[in-house]
């Protein structure tokens, strides 16, 4: 095992014990991936090595981040039934459409890379999704704003995972892997944005159906 993967592996099992005291739980390839990502931010943004990045991410360090981590994660109901959750945002139409074919392609990053977990939470998700736009009765489609919280950090995961080198899913060019690390990124932030919204008008669409 090399010394990053080494690293992240003892890491990733401390963040989950200290979020697991907070009554939290991540499986361990999400807190590796929100490790791997957190230090390689650190590292670009004090314009040091990655191998300072992870020495400086000492023990209190990592329960500060893990306190932050927790709150949130909090925001995401986690544990809770969200077909049952309080519907708070409304999401038009076209949005649930492009959150629906957001979550499809990051199910596709996880189905390319074997990851079982990863897949049926996607598929949790997506479901969800689903079950509650079929008991809209309007245009618009009000849901959990937890839900959307869960579905913009799983497209979050998928994007960076691509970032990293990950296996791209089938008929995606290498060529395209930046772009399409940024899509999902892209919608994450949209979909992130509708969930924190106050306003009482649907918002619009955060990018065109299909970029070009």
């Amino acid at each position: 095992m090399s010394p990053r993967n080494t690293w992240l592996s003892t890491r990733s099992t401390e963040l989950r014990a200290i979020l697991l005291d907070l009554g939290l739980t991540l499986t361990d390839t999400e807190a590796q991936t929100i490790l791997d990502d957190k230090v390689n931010e650190y590292a670009t943004l004090m314009r040091v090595s990655r191998q300072t990045a992870q020495r400086s991410f000492g023990d209190e360090h990592l329960a500060r981040f893990a306190q932050s981590l927790a709150l949130s994660i909090s925001d995401e109901a986690p544990g809770a039934n969200l077909v049952e959750f309080e519907r708070t945002i409304s999401m038009s139409i076209p949005a649930v459409g492009l959150t629906t074919a957001a979550l499809a392609e990051a199910l596709k990053v996880a189905h390319a890379n074997l990851k079982d977990i990863a897949m049926s939470e996607g598929l949790s998700h997506l479901s969800t999704l689903g079950m509650i736009t079929a008991e809209a009765s309007a245009f618009l489609v009000p849901v959990p704003r937890p839900l959307l919280l869960r579905i913009a950090r799983f497209l979050d995961m998928a994007g960076t995972s691509i970032k990293d080198g990950a296996n791209l899913p089938e008929g995606l060019a290498e060529s395209g892997r930046a772009q399409f690390a940024e899509i999902l990124s892209v919608d994450a932030d949209g979909i992130r944005a509708i969930a924190n919204d106050d306003s009482d008008d649907a918002p619009e669409l955060w990018r065109p159906p299909n970029p070009r």
